[in-house]
């Protein structure tokens, strides 16, 4: 299993946990687990972040995309405290849930590839044969 489908999958469990929670909720029960189902979405959804995180960086240099797989999901928690507020966020979290296993469920069935395959073999594009 690549790094990629790791990420999808956390990202699809993760957003499930949220999605899952807020469905109970909004069907009017406060369930005993909503604490820990927030927490492992948490958890799974920041592993999915850094995952995308050190994906945009050129696989060449290491030392930055371990930076960028902690500083995006870093990032992306921080616009979210912004956008929460000082609301409950059930609601934002199972709006994000859903989104997270409707995007990570598309990605994985598409099973688009992140990086191309190199054209023209071993050899550059100029290369003599």
């Amino acid at each position: 299993m690549n790094l990629r489908v790791l990420g999808l999958v956390a990202g699809l469990l993760g957003g499930l946990c949220w999605a899952v929670r807020w469905g109970v909720e909004l069907a009017g029960s406060s369930p005993s687990w909503g604490d820990t189902a927030q927490l492992a979405g948490l958890v799974l959804i920041g592993l999915a972040l850094a995952v995308v995180g050190a994906g945009l960086v050129s696989r060449s240099a290491l030392w930055l995309r371990v930076i960028v797989a902690v500083a995006f999901p870093l990032l992306v928690w921080s616009v979210y405290l912004v956008v929460k507020g000082d609301a409950d966020g059930v609601t934002l979290d199972g709006v994000l849930g859903a989104l997270a296993v409707v995007g990570s469920a598309v990605l994985l069935a598409t099973g688009r590839r992140s990086d191309p395959a190199p054209r023209g073999g071993r050899h550059g594009s100029h290369a003599s044969r």
